[in-house]
Formats: C-alpha cells, structure tokens, sequence
C-alpha cells in the first residue's frame, strides 16, 4: 500500500511506501497508536486515520528525525491509501478471470485506487496475457 500525503495549505504531495517499513519503524507506530500490526495494515487499506498517520509519520520521521508524534496531525482528508505496483499486477490478474460483463466497474475502480492509474493497462494486459513459461532458461552461464 502507499500512503499519499496531500497537505491542503501548502507543500508538495508525498508518497509512502507501507512494505518500506522496518520492523522497528513498525514497533514504533505500534506504541504511537495502540494497534498491532495487523490493525495498522487492516487500517491503512480501510483508511483508518490513526493508521495512516503512524505509518506516514514514522516514514517521514526518516527525513525529520525530530518529528514528534503530536507534531503530525494532518486533516483528514489530507491522507488517502493506493495501491502499490504489485498490488495493482495481483488485483488486474483478478479482474481478468472475472466475466466480462462485470470488469469494468473493477477496472475504474482499481485505476481510482492505484498510486499510478497509468500503469492498470499495463497490468490488465500482462495480466490477460499468455502464461510465462518459467521452466525454460533464457540465459546460460559462461563456464
């Protein structure tokens, strides 16, 4: 998941990698929300503000290690979740199992949650593609 940060008042938006967390980044947002992991990772995908802020907050924290839990307090609607690279690929390999008569509301859908809609057609076509074949080499080593 990325988190995206759009301050309303100034500054530019900023994005959030969730799977660049370190465990003890992930320790930290613990103690700073009272959740578990699993919550905070349930709660980003839900939205939950309290999960978003932590992981936001402890990722900016890298850049500004004087950032203070009380210090990030963004608006509401200053934070939102999208989907990562990967995530988008997985949900596109869903879609285009599904009948045909349901995919495209899926597809708007996944191109509003993805942190780079441009890349759902790509994925969508990846997707529908023919199967890799994973048992042939495609380079040999030089001996």
């Amino acid at each position: 998941m990325i988190i995206v940060y759009r301050p309303e008042d100034d500054g530019p938006e900023q994005q959030f990698d969730m799977r660049r967390v370190r465990a003890s980044e992930a320790s930290i947002v613990q103690k700073a929300t009272d959740m578990t992991w699993a919550e905070i990772r349930l709660g980003v995908r839900e939205e939950d503000p309290t999960a978003l802020r932590g992981v936001a907050w402890v990722l900016m924290k890298r850049a500004k290690p004087d950032l203070r839990w009380g210090d990030f307090d963004p608006e509401i609607e200053e934070l939102r979740c999208r989907y990562d690279a990967r995530e988008v690929a997985e949900y596109a390999a869903d879609i285009v199992g599904m009948p045909e008569d349901k995919q495209a509301r899926f597809i708007a859908e996944l191109r509003f949650y993805a942190a780079d809609p441009d890349s759902v057609d790509a994925a969508l076509a990846e997707a529908a593609g023919p199967p890799k074949d994973l048992t042939t080499e495609t380079s040999t080593p030089d001996d």
